[in-house]
């Protein structure tokens, strides 16, 4: 099973990329919720939402045919990043994501 992981700014177009991949049959998660996150320590020692590492490494060993791309951008993701096969970037111009805020 292929694992991706989708990131971004907020305003990049992760939800809509989820969105579009979503109906096309893969499996879709947007882990920027509460089922997915906790306030915990982020990588500089301050106190942040982050992945909750415990849900999100249940997330990566569900079955899933076909892949399994999940989207989200918690400073902490970086611990996950060889759990995924491919770590897309999305990105805008700065005048895109100030309108799309």
């Amino acid at each position: 099973m292929v694992r991706v992981l989708v990131t971004g700014m907020s305003a990049s177009g992760m939800s809509s990329v989820l969105a579009i991949i979503g109906r096309r049959g893969y499996r879709t998660i947007d882990t920027d919720t509460d089922e997915w996150c906790e306030w915990g320590d982020a990588p500089d020692a301050t106190s942040d939402w982050i992945w909750c590492r415990s849900a999100i490494e249940r997330l990566l060993r569900w079955p899933c045919e076909g892949g399994l791309i999940v989207s989200g951008c918690k400073t902490n993701k970086g611990d996950f990043y060889d759990r995924f096969d491919e770590v897309v970037l999305l990105s805008a111009p700065v005048e895109a994501l100030m309108t799309r805020v």
